[in-house]
């Protein structure tokens, strides 16, 4: 009986043990020799390939990174340029205190009439910067606790410091953790001068508040 040949896929089939041969065909040895000599000049394409594309892509990525990072830097600073422009003081003048010759009522009236020419003018700039309906004001001394009176009534302080918030919205009323979410500023009122300064509070990082801190005229007061 003639042997009978067997094509290439069955050559193949046979050798990876996917199918079993008849009696009669013929199975030709694996070449090994041969396979061995091909895996090892595939072998050496493969790393001739990565020694010359790994550096590149390498580089790529490298320079990928210093683009990521100097993009995150641009933000990062313009970011800081716009809290300065938003920090920017805005001032004023209103009643001043006539000093410890006149009389108590009358000085009580020009220092609570400074400091509503202050909260109005602080609201009406809120309405300014594009964050909704302002439904009120609410100013406290800053730092908190920090006078044990309210500042128009002790008068023995020619100026004082607060920090308000523009409230566009509250929450929590009728429970035990009510609060408000606004635009925060600092507000300085110069009483015996009768002037008045304030800035809006843009919230960064320590870091960068060291670095791009609020305006003198919204820190100063005693």
């Amino acid at each position: 009986m003639p042997e009978r040949r067997l094509g290439r896929l069955e050559v193949l089939g046979a050798w990876l043990r996917l199918w079993t041969p008849p009696r009669d065909a013929v199975v030709p040895p694996v070449p090994w020799r041969a396979l061995a000599i091909a895996g090892a000049l595939l072998a050496a394409a493969v790393l001739a390939a990565a020694v010359l594309l790994l550096p590149g892509i390498a580089e790529r990525r490298h320079r990928a990174g210093d683009r990521a990072r100097e993009a995150a830097q641009r933000r990062h600073a313009e970011a800081l340029a716009t809290a300065d422009r938003e920090q920017r003081p805005r001032s004023g003048r209103g009643p001043a205190d006539p000093g410890a010759e006149a009389p108590a009522v009358r000085r009580l009236r020009a220092r609570a009439g400074l400091l509503a020419v202050a909260q109005g003018a602080l609201r009406a700039d809120a309405l300014t910067r594009d964050a909704g309906a302002v439904h009120g004001l609410d100013c406290e001394p800053f730092p908190r606790g920090s006078a044990p009176r309210p500042p128009v009534e002790d008068l023995r302080r020619k100026a004082a410091v607060f920090q308000c918030v523009a409230v566009t919205s509250r929450f929590g009323a009728g429970t035990g953790q009510r609060g408000v979410i606004g635009i925060p500023f600092r507000l300085v009122t110069d009483f015996a001068g009768g002037r008045y300064a304030f800035c809006r509070v843009v919230p960064l990082s320590d870091r960068d508040r060291l670095t791009h801190p609020l305006p003198a005229a919204c820190k100063k007061g005693a």
